[in-house]
């Protein structure tokens, strides 16, 4: 982390920011420790490899500060706690928006439809790039170029359940250095510690994470099964 932050200091000095990559201050073939490094930072922190982002992008949600937190009892209580009096309709897929002069029709998948003065559209970026809600009339050309040269990420995550914990059940999080292939299974969640059950949450981002997702789940369950006896051997 001490090379890594030697190179993220350069990130401030490029002449654009919009336009240039992370991986641009950064050697074209890093150690196997900046390499570890940077897909802790990186792919699993933003779902992309260092080339994919811009220096803009990295800066985007690292105003508030403080830890991380798990919602044992699932996101839908943080939803709850927060919407208050507003009606929440949940299930309910959105296949089109038909908008105008009068006001804009949200049309669901059961057939019904929901009428309001204005609709704010907060999806998934493949949501919009598979075309899954039919805007009528079609999004502005300016809309649809920004669709279209927006990435999408990948994050990808293996919960493992055990019969008791083997490791250190006061940490938050457990790191692996994969002398073989640096920044696969680098980070893992110890749910022992977060609610109580002897279970371990691996991620992984990026390109190992596009990489697992093109194997079945009994080779990307076995990898996992190997790091973790390698890491407690």
């Amino acid at each position: 982390m001490r090379e890594l932050a030697r190179y993220e200091r350069k990130l401030d000095d490029v002449e654009d920011p919009d336009e240039s990559t992370v991986a641009s201050v950064t050697p074209q073939c890093p150690s196997a420790a900046l390499r570890t490094a940077l897909t802790i930072s990186y792919p699993l922190e933003y779902a992309a490899e260092p080339r994919q982002l811009s220096v803009t992008a990295t800066l985007e949600g690292r105003s508030p500060e403080g830890p991380d937190l798990l919602l044992p009892l699932g996101y839908d209580r943080l939803l709850g706690h927060i919407r208050g009096d507003i009606p929440v309709r949940t299930r309910h897929v959105v296949t089109g928006i038909r908008y105008g002069p009068e006001g804009v029709t949200v049309a669901l998948r059961d057939g019904n439809t929901v009428r309001a003065d204005r609709v704010v559209v907060t999806v998934p970026i493949g949501v919009l790039k598979a075309s899954a809600i039919d805007f009528d009339p079609a999004l502005p050309d300016g809309k649809q170029e920004a669709v279209r040269a927006l990435g999408a990420g990948l994050l990808d995550k293996l919960w493992l359940a055990f019969p008791r914990p083997f490791w250190d059940e006061d940490a938050d999080v457990i790191e692996w250095f994969d002398p073989d292939d640096p920044g696969l299974w680098a980070w893992w969640v110890n749910g022992y510690k977060a609610f109580g059950e002897p279970v371990l949450l691996g991620l992984n981002g990026g390109d190992h994470a596009r990489r697992l997702a093109g194997a079945g789940d009994e080779e990307c369950v076995a990898g996992a099964m190997r790091a973790l006896h390698r890491m407690h051997r």
